[in-house]
């Protein structure tokens, strides 16, 4: 009687329980053998349960231990098993079943298209993303009849270009986040997608694309207003109005979608306004125009602030441009109702103590100022027994607060009032490492003044230039300096927040645990089937932030869930 020593075996890979065709199976054995009489020949066949074959009649090997069998219609989704019987010379034989497999023959099916997380990386409400350094994707597929076992990511430019993250190898998870050193960050202007390719048990892959992502790092480049300017009272009014011509603003990447405006008898105000005028970027030409109606009646002589600013469709702001102008008459009657508003070019008063004014170069103080004040700059004691407004300034934006940070290439932050005593006439933010001066590690202290105006919003997005970088492991601290009169100031800071740019790492020599609930042991075999104990005392550690949080899955294959 011919003896078994091994088995049969399923091919391309020994441990499949998966196969890809339901039209052909590859099958290998070896291990029959008879000393006596020999081996004739070998019959398989195909069947639900071991030595079956009531899906596939046996048929006729000869002597061959490898076979491609073809024009089979194998059901799916089904344990199935192949049997090889030996016979000997003298009509004996033995028989021996494989392990059972499964026919997939469908790759898995998307149920969610692959998309980028914008959270902490984009102002609420805009579509483009501001912080080059940082991706997150997500997505989801599914398959019912074999697990999925693989994802492939690969981020890819709308012209081809270099892209710094290629073929990223991942298990059955459904989301990646990137931190990107200052090197390899993503460029701004151009546009991101991302292909993920998931590929099932059975070795079937199918791919999704995301839609387009376009960076943004940069603010629009600033402008200004310029001639005509002019102002009218209409009659039987108590008011007038003025029409505006501004020009020189752009924004190369993600174009600008708005501008504000305000009118104002104080370098900081928009009284006359009644706050910002918002108006639509509808440029055609080489500058934009508008009317706006103020809240006051002009009279000639009169002095006016205009102010204006630009945001792009990354939500970010352009530094404020501010312009001193004087109402001239077209006529030489006292009670004339229209005429020019002048542009003050040089000499101009500087309106605070730091000599901030409207004529001078942008990001500037102004060299001359007839003002010899002193700054007073206030300790939060002082500002409290002054019974002034204090303020709480946080890291991140306001949807999204931040403490610890991914990112090597900006920094957010926001504040909002601490109570409604005396006003804050305007703020300005500056940002840079814990324990160092003002600035330093985010602006050139050399050739840079720290303090950047914003008026009255209380929210800011800076990002470095590609010669600098936020510094894993350091902490940085976000300032705002609240101005309650031309001289008089307080600075408020928020919490440090750290910058963590590396995940959590495995310590050397350490492993998980398939164990019971003492963790002693690792367990290669049970002889129970209701539960599983995994234990993973040190084997992840941190050290720039902490860990939130685990992730655990339960498979018949690697990273399989």
């Amino acid at each position: 009687m011919p003896v078994v020593l091994y088995t049969v075996f399923l091919l391309p890979i020994e441990d499949d329980f998966f196969v890809s065709l339901s039209s052909s199976v590859h099958l290998h054995w070896y291990g029959f053998e008879d000393p006596q009489s020999g081996i004739e020949h070998f019959e398989a066949c195909i069947g639900t349960k071991a030595g079956e074959c009531d899906i596939e009649p046996k048929f006729n090997c000869l002597l061959q231990s490898n076979i491609l069998k073809t024009g089979l219609k194998l059901p799916a989704n089904k344990n199935l098993y192949a049997t090889v019987v030996a016979f000997n010379n003298v009509g004996m034989k033995v028989e021996q079943s494989a392990d059972a497999f499964r026919v997939d023959d469908s790759p898995p099916s998307i149920v969610s298209r692959p998309s980028f997380i914008l959270d902490y990386k984009n102002i609420q409400g805009f579509w483009v993303q501001w912080d080059p350094s940082l991706l997150g994707i997500k997505w989801e597929f599914k398959d019912n009849e074999s697990p999925i076992i693989e994802h492939t990511v690969t981020v890819k430019t709308h012209h081809e270009g270099h892209t710094p993250v290629e073929n990223v190898q991942l298990g059955n998870q459904n989301s990646l986040n990137i931190s990107l050193d200052a090197h390899n960050w993503l460029k701004s202007g151009d546009k991101y997608y991302v292909v993920v390719t998931s590929c099932n048990a059975a070795r079937h892959c199918s791919s999704a694309r995301s839609p387009a992502l376009l960076i943004d790092s940069s603010p629009p480049h600033l402008g200004g207003f310029r001639p005509p300017l002019t102002w009218k009272t209409h009659r039987n009014q108590n008011a007038s109005s003025v029409n505006l011509t501004w020009y020189g603003f752009h924004d190369p990447e993600s174009e600008i979608k708005k501008y504000f405006l305000s009118v104002s008898r104080s370098y900081n105000g928009n009284e006359l306004t009644n706050g910002e005028v918002v108006v639509v970027n509808n440029l055609t030409g080489d500058f934009q125009q508008t009317r706006i109606k103020l809240r006051e009646k002009l009279k000639r002589h009169d002095m006016l602030i205009l102010s204006i600013w630009a945001q792009n469709n990354a939500g970010l702001n352009s530094s404020i441009a501010r312009v001193s102008v004087h109402a001239l008459s077209t006529s030489v009657k006292s009670d004339s109702n229209e005429g020019l508003l002048e542009l003050e070019k040089h000499s101009c008063e500087a309106h605070y103590c730091n000599k901030d004014c409207t004529c001078a170069v942008i990001g500037k103080p102004c060299t001359k100022s007839t003002r010899d004040n002193k700054c007073t700059v206030l300790n939060t004691t002082d500002v409290i027994q002054r019974n002034m407004q204090t303020l709480n300034v946080y890291g991140g934006q306001k949807s999204h607060p931040q403490h610890i940070s991914a990112s090597s290439a900006c920094l957010s932050g926001h504040w909002k009032f601490n109570n409604s005593s005396k006003k804050v006439s305007r703020f300005e933010w500056s940002m840079g490492l814990r324990n160092q001066p003002i600035g330093e590690g985010v602006f050139d202290l050399k050739n840079e003044i720290p303090w950047r105006d914003v008026g009255l919003r209380q929210e800011v997005v800076h990002c470095l230039t590609s010669n600098q970088t936020l510094l894993h492991g350091q902490e940085y601290v976000i300032y705002v300096r609240a101005w309650f009169s031309s001289d008089l100031s307080a600075i408020f800071n928020s919490k440090p927040m750290k910058i963590d740019q590396t995940p959590p790492k495995v310590g050397r020599g350490k492993y998980i645990k398939d164990s019971n609930a003492a963790c002693k042991r690792d367990f290669d075999f049970i002889d129970w089937m209701d539960t599983i104990t995994a234990c993973w005392d040190n084997v992840f550690n941190e050290r720039q932030s902490h860990i939130t949080h685990y992730f655990v899955s339960l498979g018949t294959s690697p990273k399989g869930k």
